[in-house]
């Protein structure tokens, strides 16, 4: 999402140390759209979050912040280009290997079959001087081989041939063995490897977000949810400033909030209404990379 030119331009004016309420009197905005448009900018453009003196929240962003948000965006812009592109790219190539493959199957079927008929053929010959009282029955068999090209072979052309690695990932996660593949299947593993098993990571990590939250009634201090998150070193600025909860407060509507105790408490009013009883979801203690196997094919 773009960040508010409003809250951009405020932030600026303001000299890159603001609160909530500086920009939403600075920018006539609302206050809980101009609570989320900090959020946003914050999680994008590299910003902090502060207790101040008073107590109050306080956002901290570098004085060059337009200048990473024009890079980051591009970035994105590029990477949505390249997804599009390398996906058909890769369906292409699925598409060539396919045809490819069937076509060396059909080919050497008709060599062999062109074999037999010609062997078949010739012992006729041979075999109708010594054989010419018989009449003209019993002509020579010949038997043509027979290939399996799977269940149906325009399988092979259909774009959602991923569904497989989706079905092994899953597999993965619930500690089940990896579904089994059929011989085409195997071919084009072997060649070609099963793709990334991490694919879904980002997924299954605001999965497990979601589910700490909903856990701790929609309010959750940061070290809860530092092990879901990438790999932090205690002694870094992303960890010491808990920048790593920006894009949790974004992606889930919540808003930060000082204790008594001055620190910081992180809550998702969102998440704490439900249509249904809740009860405890489980959660793994830590978010986990699959081993990365080149091929499932024996």
């Amino acid at each position: 999402m773009a960040p508010n030119t409003a809250i951009v331009k405020s932030v600026e004016q303001l000299g890159y140390r603001v609160t909530v309420g500086d920009v939403a009197s600075d920018a006539g905005l609302e206050f809980n759209e101009t609570q989320q448009g900090l959020l946003t900018l914050a999680s994008d453009a590299g910003g902090h979050l502060q207790v101040a003196d008073s107590g109050d929240i306080v956002y901290l962003f570098p004085e060059n912040f337009r200048t990473i948000l024009r890079n980051k965006y591009w970035q994105l812009q590029w990477r949505e280009w390249w997804g599009k592109v390398g996906k058909s790219l890769f369906f292409l190539l699925r598409i060539s290997f396919g045809i490819v493959l069937i076509l060396s199957i059909i080919l050497m079927a008709v060599t062999v079959i062109f074999i037999l008929i010609s062997i078949n053929s010739s012992d006729r010959r041979d075999g109708e001087g010594d054989n010419s009282y018989r009449g003209s029955g019993g002509g020579g068999l010949y038997f043509m081989p027979r290939f399996w090209l799977g269940p149906d072979l325009f399988w092979w052309l259909d774009p959602g041939y991923d569904s497989y690695y989706q079905r092994r990932y899953q597999a993965s996660v619930r500690h089940k063995e990896p579904p089994k593949i059929s011989f085409l299947e195997a071919i084009f593993s072997f060649l070609f490897g099963d793709g990334n098993p991490n694919w879904n990571l980002e997924e299954g990590r605001w999965q497990e977000i979601g589910k700490v939250i909903r856990n701790h009634g929609g309010a959750v201090v940061a070290q809860q949810l530092a092990p879901y998150v990438y790999e932090l070193d205690p002694r870094s600025e992303l960890y010491e400033y808990e920048e790593y909860m920006l894009p949790v407060l974004a992606r889930f509507n919540g808003y930060p909030e000082v204790s008594p105790q001055g620190g910081i408490i992180y809550y998702f009013p969102d998440l704490q209404v439900s249509a249904f009883q809740h009860k405890q979801l489980s959660v793994n203690q830590y978010l986990q990379e699959l081993p990365w196997r080149f091929s499932e094919a024996r």
